[in-house]
């Protein structure tokens, strides 16, 4: 499945970026995920919890946050293991800086979980995966506005 949108956040990138970047904030903002425990710098050992129709359950695996230039873009590779297979998610994120202060946030990328002849599991795990994504970043730009200046 694919993946390409924007975000518009009432913040400028250097107060956004770092929250990108924080293990405690994305543990608290991304739907599922339950730990990350850094292996080396920018690895992380992550367990997750999914809630997904047909793909529920505990799986663990690898985040990678690299190709990170602060404050305007990074890279995140998700790859796990779980009761229902495999789960895979390749994410460019860049941050801009837009009028009045704000950051346009673009994502892309795709994420692969588990069978992919499946058509039909295929389309509710992208509707699935754009809402935890939806998700993730509106709690990061919630958080973003009740930073101080």
């Amino acid at each position: 499945m694919q993946f390409d949108a924007h975000k518009i956040i009432d913040a400028p990138p250097n107060r956004v970026f770092p929250l990108l970047m924080d293990p405690a904030v994305l543990i608290d903002s991304m739907p599922g995920l339950k730990t990350m425990q850094e292996q080396s710098p920018g690895i992380y050992a992550v367990e997750m919890e999914l809630g997904i129709p047909g793909f529920k359950g505990q799986y663990r695996g690898e985040m990678r946050l690299d190709q990170v230039v602060v404050p305007h873009r990074y890279h995140l590779l998700l790859e796990g293991q779980g009761p229902n297979g495999d789960i895979f998610m390749s994410l460019d994120v860049t941050l801009t800086s837009s009028h009045e202060g704000q950051t346009d946030l673009h994502y892309q990328g795709e994420g692969i979980f588990g069978d992919q002849s499946n058509s039909l599991t295929q389309k509710v795990l992208s509707g699935a995966g754009n809402v935890i994504l939806g998700q993730f970043f509106n709690a990061i730009a919630k958080r973003a506005r009740k930073m101080p200046h």
